[in-house]
């Protein structure tokens, strides 16, 4: 009896530790953590509580970055409409350029609306990655669609912004929303750091022999250094050393472009600019499919 009460001892124990454990994961706490002990089984049960902790709390991290991924992505066509829609309010378009106001509005309200979209396929299908749509895409004439909208938000900053993109087409088989979706957020990063006076620079190229298309950033604000250039692309790791010392934004904007550019068969690669500051260099392949 004495061997049988002991031996319940050593088992009921732990197990009400773990039940606690339990019980705090249930009301929120994530740090929790269980010292696995007693025989074999009773401590199985323990370590699976801690892996349950843990996956607990990767899981609620993904979701509180993915909120904030949402954030960015949605600003930059909202802040386009809405700058825009204030000027025909207030009477500022001339009526002669109405037309062509609208239809950039229709055409951000329409990119607003496949990220509106993107989410809604997320919550259905509670997938990781987005759709990629591929078409054949004149990279020059995005660039040029691009340059429309960043341009006179450069010029409400005093920044200057400047297009280098050749007259003729750059053929690429890729998805022009996400494109549009990497140019963005390249900007949205370039235009909160570079000062007055400063440029931002677009240029678009085809590289010769390689099949490759390029899309390179450069603004002339405080660039980085090689450090950083290591870890531009890591979530959140820039936005940790420079808060408080110049404008960030979530710390996310950078990772979100390159996982796009991945997912678009591409490379990006973070360097210093000729004017002084940031080079954010786009590689994509000209005929790329899913599949590939």
């Amino acid at each position: 009896i004495a061997l049988g009460g002991l031996l319940a001892q050593r088992i009921s124990r732990p197990l009400r530790r773990t039940a606690r454990a339990a019980h705090s994961l249930a009301q929120g706490r994530r740090d929790v953590e269980v010292t696995p002990e007693g025989p074999a089984e009773v401590a199985e049960v323990g370590a699976a509580v801690n892996t349950l902790a843990s996956a607990l709390s990767r899981s609620e991290a993904r979701q509180r970055e993915f909120l904030l991924s949402v954030s960015h992505d949605l600003r930059t066509p909202l802040t386009a409409i809405s700058g825009y829609a204030e000027s025909l309010a207030q009477g500022v378009v001339p009526p002669e350029q109405a037309s062509s106001v609208g239809a950039v509005m229709l055409q951000e309200a329409q990119r607003l609306n496949r990220m509106v979209a993107d989410l809604l396929d997320l919550a259905r299908l509670d997938a990781a990655e987005f759709r990629i749509d591929l078409i054949d895409v004149d990279v020059s004439e995005l660039a040029g669609a691009a340059a429309q909208v960043w341009r006179s938000r450069c010029q409400a900053a005093d920044v200057e912004f400047r297009l280098e993109a050749p007259s003729s087409p750059i053929c690429c088989h890729t998805d022009p929303s996400r494109v549009r979706q990497i140019l963005d957020g390249l900007f949205e990063n370039a235009l909160r750091v570079t000062p007055p006076g400063a440029p931002i620079i677009l240029s678009v190229r085809a590289e010769a022999g390689l099949q490759t298309v390029l899309l390179e950033v450069r603004d002339g604000g405080p660039g980085l250094t090689d450090a950083d250039l290591a870890v531009a692309f890591e979530r959140s790791v820039l936005f940790e050393r420079y808060r408080g010392i110049r404008q960030v934004g979530t710390g996310l904007g950078l990772a979100i472009v390159d996982g796009l550019t991945r997912r678009l068969g591409g490379t990006m690669e973070a360097g210093h600019s000729a004017e002084g500051g940031a080079r954010f260099t786009v590689r994509l392949p000209a005929d790329w499919s899913v599949s590939g």
